[in-house]
């Protein structure tokens, strides 16, 4: 029996030390399939690491999918404004994986004159999903994630299932890595080849990216009977969501999203508090056609983080001009001559502020 015990605890130590040396190190992470939730994050974080820096006025963009910050839009007008531009907007990040992304990227809150964070409403407006239960966070930072974060991240999450993943798979990453291991393990030499080739020139592809510049011209809404008439061709997966934003009945308020909110946002905020870094909130533009019962919240997170020094809120109206339906490709994307304009408007806002 003794025999065994030693065995078992051995064979434990044993995976400890195996996890330890090739998950929680820079070892692994590097020949993560770049398609993934974890090699996407590590490559945008790794082009902005990379970015060339000319300027000591630095703005670094964050946010998620809708976040329309183009840095090559914007750094075309650095001779006007003086400021050089870079983003880490991942699609499908949310606050908690900015916090941790920011941490990576500017660990000593030194390195930018502004974040600009985007989002959708100043107001925490109510959302039908829960956003401190998306599991999907974990594997967006888990490389980011060290065993002194496993407390506050897992019990970040509501659900003691979610709670117990979270932990395991900051403890043992290996749990988190496992799927993209077992692909890497079946395909060597493909992986090797696409990584390689990502971490080369994939910075180029993604600074020359172009958006969609479909639009939604013939959208329209009878808001006093709630009808939507979408333009001809319309997937139904968007006519759906649109129908879903702009006329259906709002998710009740109830505090969970400002609560989640308050505390990541303050999380950023209290990264960049004794530094010179300017935390910059932009409400981004909503929808092709504004909805007019979104509620109002002066005791909205960015409402409470706005009464703060180094807090910029900038105006709620700034990118009131884009939510139309000649700016917007979908649901809630602009197509590409909404995000460079959305850029303009930015980077000479930053300038006349001069953060």
């Amino acid at each position: 029996m003794k025999r065994v015990s030693l065995i078992l605890i051995a064979s434990l130590l044993g995976f400890a030390g195996l996890d330890l040396l090739a998950f929680h190190t820079g070892l692994y992470p590097y020949w993560v399939a770049t398609d993934s939730s974890i090699g996407y994050v590590e490559t945008v974080l790794q082009h902005e690491r990379i970015r060339q820096k000319t300027s000591p006025k630095q703005i670094l963009g964050i946010g998620d999918s809708r976040m329309a910050l183009v840095a090559k839009t914007a750094n075309a007008l650095t001779p006007e404004t003086g400021y050089q531009f870079g983003t880490i907007a991942v699609a499908g990040t949310t606050p908690r994986c900015w916090y941790y992304m920011l941490r990576a990227i500017d660990p000593a809150a030194d390195q930018y004159k502004a974040i600009v964070i985007g989002i959708e409403s100043y107001n925490d407006d109510e959302i039908l999903e829960d956003y401190a239960e998306r599991e999907s966070d974990l594997n967006y930072v888990i490389h980011q994630l060290s065993l002194s974060d496993l407390a506050e991240f897992s019990q970040s999450y509501r659900s003691p299932q979610r709670q117990w993943r979270a932990a395991s798979g900051i403890a043992f990453k290996g749990l988190v890595y496992k799927r993209d291991l077992q692909d890497l393990l079946q395909h060597p030499i493909d992986r090797v080849r696409s990584v390689r080739l990502s971490w080369r020139d994939s910075h180029i592809w993604f600074y020359d990216f172009r958006a969609d510049d479909k639009t939604l011209t013939g959208l329209s809404v009878d808001w006093p009977n709630r009808k939507l008439t979408v333009p001809p061709g319309t997937p139904p997966d968007i006519e759906t969501v649109l129908r879903t934003r702009l006329v259906e009945p709002l998710p009740p308020q109830t505090g969970r999203h400002s609560a989640y909110l308050k505390y990541w946002l303050g999380r950023i905020r209290d990264h960049y508090r004794n530094s010179k870094t300017q935390i910059v909130f932009a409400r981004l533009p909503r929808a092709a056609w504004i909805r007019p019962d979104l509620p109002v919240n002066p005791q909205s997170s960015v409402h409470e983080l706005d009464k703060e020094p180094g807090v910029t809120l900038l105006p709620e109206d700034l990118f009131n001009e884009l939510e139309t339906p000649e700016r917007f490709h979908d649901q809630v994307h602009m197509n590409q001559g909404g995000l460079d304009r959305f850029t303009q408007i930015l980077a000479r806002e930053v300038k006349s502020r001069a953060f």
